[in-house]
C-alpha cells in the first residue's frame, strides 16, 4: 500500500509511493503528498472526486470567523484540481472498472506528485493515464498540473471537464461570499470570492491547454456556470496508441498579498491583475514553469541537505520528509503569520499557531535558515498588541500569548472538544484559559534567535519588548502564598496536558522565572548603554518601575527543587501522590490516546500517567540549570508514566534520551517519532501533518545525536551516534557564519564555508564547546572523538 522503496536506484531515500488504490486511505495520502511553498499548501486529493476525500487548498494568513460563537480559522478556498473525465460516455473512476496497474509517487526531490494508470472501463476498453502535479516554489500563487490520457484497446472519445469549483466548505462551513466568475478569450476562468468576516477577497485563475500526440488542439471549449463554480468541457478524438495532454496553469491571488498591496493603489482590479499574472506564468508552458520550480528546490536542497549513512534507509528519507515540510509549511515570505499546528495540509487545529512553533520548530530555521526564523519571531512582534489585550482580559498586566494563535494573537482557542466518556457531554477546553507556560515559550523563542543569530536589531525593534511584556505579565500572574512567604502560579495546565488545574507546575514556574530574570538582564543592559532603544522603552513602558517589581519578586519564586536522595523534581503539587496503575496497555497502543475510551480528563488528573514530556522539555530548554544526576533520575521515572499520546513528545524523548546516553532508546523513539506521519499507520495523519512533529525529527537527529545545542550565546557539539548511523553530515548556521558539520564514528568536522563576500577577507575566531572542552574555529577543525583533542 506504502512503498518507501524507489522504483530507481539513484532515487532511493526520496520517493514515497502509493502502491494500490484504497478509498479507505485517501486522507493519508492526501496529507503526505501536500504540496506547498508557505503561501499556498494543497492536500493530495485526487483528481477524481471520492467520498471521505478532503478537498483542501490553504493561503497562509487568511483567517476568517464564520459567526462570532466560533473561532477563526483559515478557510478552504476553491478546488481547482478536480477533473471530470469521461471516456466514450464512462466516467473514470477507479471505483468502477477494473484497475490494472497503479502508482501514485510523491518525489521530495522537487515535490512533484505523479501518478500511473492502467484502467479498463466495464465495457472492457483499457486506457493509460498519466498524472503529475506541482505547486511552485518559484512562483508562490502558482500551480500546475498535467494529464496523459492514451487509449491502449480503442479508438475514443474523451471529455475532460475542469474548471473552480468554490463550493467548498470547512467541515460545512462556508467561509466566502460569493463573487465574479468569467471566462475571458473561450479558455482563461476566473473565479472570485471574499471571506465573509475578515474581508479579504481571493482570485482564481486558471489557463488550459489540450494537445494530441504533442500538439496543441485548436477546439472551443464548452463553458457552464452554476453557484460559485465556472468550469469548461474539452473533448477530442484519440486512436489507440495515441495520448492526449490537459495542461492546466492556475493562481491564487489575494487582497492580503503583499504583492498586491504594494500596487493597489493603481487602476488595475486585483482580478486584472491576477489575469496578467497568470497568463504571463501560462505563456511559458507547463514544462519551463516545472524546470523553474524544479531548479528552486535543487537550490533549497543544496542548502539543507542532511546526509544520513544508516543501516536502514528509511532514516534519510524520513528526515528529508521533514525539511520538505517544514518548507512547504512555513509562510517564509511574510512576518505577519506563523506555523499552524497542521502547516496548510489540513482543517485540523484550523490552522492556528501554537508553542510548537517556538519549542519545536524554530530551532530548525534558526541553525538552518536563519532570515525565516527571523520571520517567525517577528510574527509574535506582530501579535503583541493581541497578547496585552489577552492579558487585560483575564485580569493581568503585559502580554499573555494566547494558547491558539491566528493574525491578531488574541486567543482562538475553541471551548468545546472530543465527548467526555463518563458525562456523555462535550469535553470543555481548559488550554486557552490556563494553559499559559506559552507566554514564557514565545520569550524563549525571542531569546534563542538572538543567541543563535547576534541581530541586535531585531532585539532593538521587537525583542525586548516581547521580553519585557511577557515579564510583566508572570509578575502580575504570581501568588502570594502567606504561609510558605513564597509567589505560587495555581490552576495551570502545564505541558502534560492529562494534568488539568494543577498548582506550582514545575515547567511553568522554572519558565516564568526564567522569563522574568531574563527581562531584569536586557534591562540592566539597556540601562548601561542609555541608548534610544532605552529611552524609547522606558518612556513606553516605565522599566524602572517594572524592574523594580522584577527584582522583588523573583527572589520569592517557589522553584521545585529535586528531592535530596530520589533527585525527582515534583512536577506539580499532586503529581506525585497521585494514584499509580498499571500503564502497559496504554504505552502498546495502536490508537493514539486509547485511555481516553477508559477514563474522562477528571478521572486522569486523580493518575500518575503524563500525555507528553512536562519537566523534562526543561532539561533541554534550561539544560545548564539542571545535574546528570537530577537529569537521569528525572527521564527515568517520568518516562515510563509517559503515554507519547502527542506527536511532540518522542522528539523530545529522543533528544532527552541522548543526554542520558541511553543511545538505543533515543533511536528506538527517533525511529517511532519517523514514523508518526510517514509510517504505516494508515490513519495516523488523516487532519494533517503534525508540524511539531516535524520539526522533532530534525531536532532529534540534529540536536540528538548530532549534539547541536547553544546556552546564552556559545555553540556547543555533543554529537552521539546510534549504533545504526555510521555517518551524519549537516549544515549549520551560528551567529552570521555557515558551518558543514560532520560527523561519524571517530571523528568530528566542522569546516566554515565562505561566502563570495568573505573570500580572502580574515575570519574572526570562534569559539565552540565540543563535549564540554573549548576548541576554536577559523576555518576548519578535526576533532579525535575517542581522544577528545582536535586533529592536527
Amino acid at each position: 500500500m506504502i512503498e518507501y522503496k524507489a522504483t530507481d536506484a539513484q532515487y532511493e531515500g526520496w520517493v514515497i509511493s502509493e502502491t494500490a488504490f484504497d478509498v479507505r486511505h485517501l486522507a493519508k495520502f492526501e496529507t503526505i503528498f501536500s504540496q506547498g511553498n508557505g503561501y499556498l499548501g494543497l492536500r493530495a486529493a485526487t483528481e477524481e472526486c471520492y467520498g471521505g476525500e478532503r478537498r483542501n487548498l490553504f493561503i497562509a494568513g487568511t483567517f476568517n470567523r464564520f459567526v462570532n460563537q466560533e473561532v477563526t480559522e483559515l478557510p478552504n478556498a476553491a478546488d481547482m484540481l478536480q477533473l471530470d473525465i469521461r471516456l466514450n460516455g464512462n466516467p473514470f473512476h477507479l471505483e468502477k472498472g477494473t484497475i490494472h496497474s497503479y502508482r501514485r509517487e510523491f518525489d521530495l526531490r522537487q515535490g512533484e506528485l505523479r501518478r500511473d494508470i492502467v484502467w479498463e472501463d466495464e465495457q472492457g476498453a483499457q486506457f493509460k493515464l498519466r498524472y503529475r502535479r506541482f505547486v511552485s516554489l518559484q512562483n508562490m500563487h502558482l500551480l500546475g498540473m498535467r494529464v496523459e490520457i492514451t487509449p491502449l484497446t480503442h479508438p475514443s472519445d474523451i471529455f475532460i471537464r475542469s474548471g473552480i469549483n468554490g463550493q467548498m466548505t470547512n467541515s460545512g462551513v462556508q467561509h466566502f461570499l460569493e463573487g465574479d466568475r468569467r471566462v475571458f478569450d473561450k479558455e482563461l476562468l476566473q473565479l472570485t470570492a471574499t471571506t465573509s468576516q475578515s474581508d479579504i477577497e481571493f482570485v482564481h485563475t486558471i489557463a488550459s491547454q489540450l494537445y494530441r500526440s504533442g500538439s496543441r488542439l485548436q477546439t472551443d471549449p464548452v463553458p457552464s456556470m452554476e453557484r460559485r463554480k465556472v468550469m469548461l468541457t474539452y473533448q477530442a478524438d484519440a486512436e489507440v496508441g495515441e495520448t492526449i495532454r490537459f495542461d492546466k496553469i492556475a493562481s491564487v491571488h489575494t487582497s492580503f498579498d503583499f504583492d498586491w498591496n504594494e500596487r493597489s493603489t493603481s487602476s488595475h482590479s486585483l482580478m486584472a491583475f491576477a489575469r496578467e499574472h497568470l497568463l504571463a506564468a501560462a505563456n511559458k508552458g507547463f514544462d519551463q514553469l516545472f524546470n523553474e520550480h524544479e531548479q528552486a528546490w535543487q537550490r533549497r536542497w543544496k542548502h539543507i541537505s542532511i546526509e544520513i549513512s544508516s543501516s536502514d534507509f528509511f532514516d534519510q528519507l524520513s528526515v528529508r520528509f521533514a525539511q520538505y515540510h517544514l518548507t512547504i509549511m512555513t509562510p517564509a515570505h511574510d512576518s505577519r503569520f506563523s506555523i499552524g499546528a497542521k502547516g496548510l495540509t489540513g482543517e485540523g487545529y484550523k490552522g492556528h499557531v501554537f508553542w510548537d512553533t517556538e519549542v519545536f520548530i524554530l530551532p530548525y530555521f534558526l541553525y538552518t535558515e536563519p532570515e525565516t526564523a527571523r520571520k517567525l519571531v517577528e510574527y509574535r512582534y506582530h501579535t503583541l498588541k493581541g497578547a496585552r489585550k489577552n492579558a487585560l482580559d483575564h485580569g493581568y498586566r503585559g502580554a499573555m500569548y494566547p494558547w491558539e494563535s491566528a493574525v491578531t494573537g488574541e486567543e482562538e482557542t475553541p471551548e468545546w472538544g472530543p465527548v467526555d466518556i463518563v458525562t456523555g457531554t462535550p469535553t470543555y477546553i481548559w488550554t486557552g484559559k490556563i494553559e499559559q507556560h506559552i507566554t514564557a515559550d514565545v520569550a524563549y523563542g525571542a531569546w534563542h534567535y538572538y543567541q543563535a543569530t547576534d541581530d541586535q536589531e531585531y532585539m532593538d525593534r521587537c525583542g525586548y519588548e516581547i521580553m519585557m511584556e511577557t515579564a510583566t505579565f508572570w509578575a502580575s500572574r504570581l501568588e502570594w502564598n502567606e504561609e510558605r512567604q513564597q509567589y505560587h502560579i495555581t490552576d495551570v495546565i502545564g505541558p502534560d496536558e492529562y494534568k488539568e488545574h494543577v498548582s506550582n507546575n514545575a515547567y511553568t514556574n522554572y519558565m516564568a522565572y526564567w522569563n522574568i530574570m531574563k527581562a531584569i538582564e536586557c534591562t540592566h543592559s539597556l540601562m548601561q548603554v542609555q541608548n534610544e532603544v532605552y529611552a524609547r522603552l522606558e518612556q513606553e513602558l516605565s522599566l524602572t518601575e517594572r524592574l523594580k517589581e522584577w527584582e522583588e519578586k523573583a527572589q520569592y519564586i517557589y522553584l521545585p527543587q529535586p528531592d535530596s536522595y530520589s533527585h525527582l523534581i515534583p512536577q506539580d503539587d499532586t503529581y506525585l501522590h497521585l494514584q499509580v496503575i498499571d500503564l502497559q496497555k496504554y504505552r502498546n497502543q495502536k490508537v493514539v490516546a486509547s485511555i481516553l475510551a477508559d477514563y474522562s480528563m477528571t478521572q486522569l488528573s486523580e493518575i500518575q500517567v503524563s500525555k507528553q514530556a512536562d519537566i523534562l522539555v526543561l532539561f533541554y530548554l534550561l539544560e545548564d540549570w539542571f545535574s546528570k544526576e537530577v537529569k537521569a533520575a528525572n527521564w527515568h521515572y517520568y518516562e515510563p508514566k509517559t503515554l507519547h499520546d502527542s506527536s511532540l513528545s518522542l522528539s523530545t524523548h529522543s533528544l532527552l534520551a541522548c543526554d542520558v546516553h541511553d543511545m538505543d532508546l533515543a533511536y528506538e523513539m527517533f525511529a517511532k517519532a519517523a514514523r508518526i506521519d510517514l509510517g504505516t499507520n494508515m490513519h495516523s495523519c488523516d487532519e494533517g501533518i503534525h508540524a511539531a512533529s516535524i520539526g522533532g525529527i530534525w531536532k532529534a537527529a540534529i540536536m540528538g545525536f548530532g549534539g547541536v545545542r547553544s546556552w546564552e550565546g556559545t555553540l556547543r557539539l555533543n554529537p552521539m551516534l546510534p549504533r545504526t548511523w555510521d555517518r551524519l553530515s549537516f549544515p549549520l548556521y551560528w551567529q552570521g557564519s555557515q558551518l558543514q558539520v560532520t560527523v561519524n564514528r571517530d571523528k568530528l568536522e566542522v569546516k566554515r564555508i565562505l561566502s563570495e563576500a568573505s573570500v580572502g577577507s580574515k575570519l574572526r575566531e570562534m569559539n565552540i564547546l565540543i563535549h564540554g572542552r573549548p576548541c576554536s574555529l577559523t576555518d576548519h577543525l578535526i576533532i579525535d572523538l575517542k581522544e577528545g583533542i582536535p586533529v592536527e
